[in-house]
């Protein structure tokens, strides 16, 4: 018989007392970046892995010290989180809890970041467009108020894109931005600010500013800012033109897209855009993209301006010319009928001379003996003498606003101060057409 003598320390007993691990300390968060802006209806939320961490608790809220507890004891380093839907943009604040057997961090709230819901919708149509543009060089005076009433959209013209990329405000305006909204919200009337660009040729400080996301961004901050200090209701982009030729046709529609996606946020600010006739292919043409369509909420088509310096007795905007426009737009290019709205000159252009000061405001032409309700008068002014003028009637107007209003869905004016100011009114003929009220 043999005995045989057992340690009664075992292995599993050699440390009845194992020293407990230290608590963990906190992670830091390392995306999204603080203060980013998210669309979508997730986020992945990373974070650093911690030592000796076994686990960590996810807070999100809409206080900068959340409380509410996402996710508990996530055993990597990333939670993917879904974001509540929410009718406006909702900014959350995140942070996460390393944790072991000991316990969990310490004032971890120290480490919160925020990222931002955001809602971009298009704004409300508001029915049939009657756009008119007034430029700051003109009289606010001169323009009665139910000039104001008769539009139902106001484009101040223009601020400007400077050499820096931002915008700048008219030097020395007759009618500041501030008296014209002023004017336009007491009639009524969304007040737009019109920006063109700040050079001779129309086009460089458009072309420079959008050619790379840090100029775009700065310029959309700066229309944003403008925006929001006038308590504005939109803007009018009147880029003349961006063309296929230099590759702007790609920079103007990443520009639009982005300025689209600041002013609709919560369906706030609305944004239109002026644009080539249409009728004559090319670079102008081709260089408005169909993916600009969701982007903009009406197109301002500029009907006018077909003139020729060689051609006599051509009529710069007639009829036949807001059809096949209109057709361009709406039939070969799909753009949605709610958002076509069509040009209308309040002045006229000769044909077959050069066309330096020859142009005459319709209320110009009627004070040299032109009829209302034709389309050319033979005019005596500047630099030209007993030349046939063409321009649009009452008679025409009232054809173009029906046309609009039965394939599209409005009409703009180039510009308020050449119409006339009584009965014979361009403007009022195509608001008593559509029956619009004043």
């Amino acid at each position: 018989m043999f005995i045989i003598a057992i340690n009664s320390c075992s292995k599993k007993d050699s440390n009845p007392n194992p020293t407990p691990p230290s608590v963990p300390g906190c992670a830091s968060n390392t995306s999204p970046s603080n203060g980013t802006y998210i669309s979508g209806n997730s986020v992945t939320l990373n974070w650093s892995s911690v030592s000796g961490a076994t686990g960590y608790d996810v807070y999100v809220g809409t206080s900068s010290s959340p409380s509410t507890v996402v996710a508990s004891n996530v055993s990597g380093t990333s939670y993917a989180y879904t974001i509540p839907t929410t009718a406006t943009s909702t900014t959350y604040y995140w942070y996460v809890q390393p944790k072991n057997t000991s316990g969990g961090a310490s004032g971890c709230v120290s480490t919160v970041t925020s990222f931002t819901y955001t809602v971009i919708q298009t704004p409300p149509a508001f029915g049939y467009y009657v756009v008119g543009y007034f430029p700051s060089y003109r009289s606010l005076a001169a323009v009665p108020d139910v000039k104001f009433k008769m539009t139902n959209v106001v484009v101040y013209a223009f601020y400007q894109v400077n050499a820096s990329g931002t915008l700048s405000a008219p030097s020395s305006p007759s009618a500041t931005l501030t008296d014209v909204a002023n004017k336009a919200r007491t009639n009524s009337s969304k007040i737009f600010l019109g920006i063109n660009d700040g050079t001779g040729d129309g086009t460089t400080n458009f072309k420079n500013m959008a050619a790379s996301a840090a100029g775009r961004n700065n310029f959309v901050k700066s229309v944003m800012t403008s925006v929001r200090q006038n308590n504005l209701d939109g803007v009018d982009v009147d880029w003349e033109f961006p063309s296929t030729s230099n590759g702007t046709d790609a920079t103007f529609t990443l520009l639009m897209k982005e300025l689209s996606d600041s002013l609709h946020r919560d369906g706030r600010y609305y944004l239109s855009c002026a644009i080539t006739a249409g009728k004559y292919a090319g670079g102008y043409r081709d260089a408005i993209r169909s993916e600009l369509f969701p982007y903009v909420d009406f197109f301002n088509i500029m009907a006018y301006d077909d003139f020729s310096t060689s051609v006599p007795y051509k009529h710069h905007s007639d009829y036949t010319l807001a059809q096949t426009c209109l057709n361009y737009w709406l039939t070969t290019r799909s753009m949605p009928a709610a958002k076509c709205v069509l040009g209308i000159p309040c002045y006229g252009r000769p044909s077959g001379i050069t066309q330096s000061g020859t142009i005459l405001t319709y209320s110009g032409i009627l004070s040299q003996g032109g009829n209302p309700q034709l389309d050319s008068a033979v005019v005596s002014a500047g630099s030209f003498t007993n030349y046939t003028i063409y321009y649009n009637g009452q008679y025409t107007v009232k054809r173009k606003a029906k046309l609009a209003k039965d394939i599209a869905n409005g009409v703009m004016f180039w510009e308020k101060y050449q119409d006339a100011h009584d009965g014979n009114s361009l403007i009022k003929a195509a608001c008593d057409t559509v029956g619009r009220s004043y």
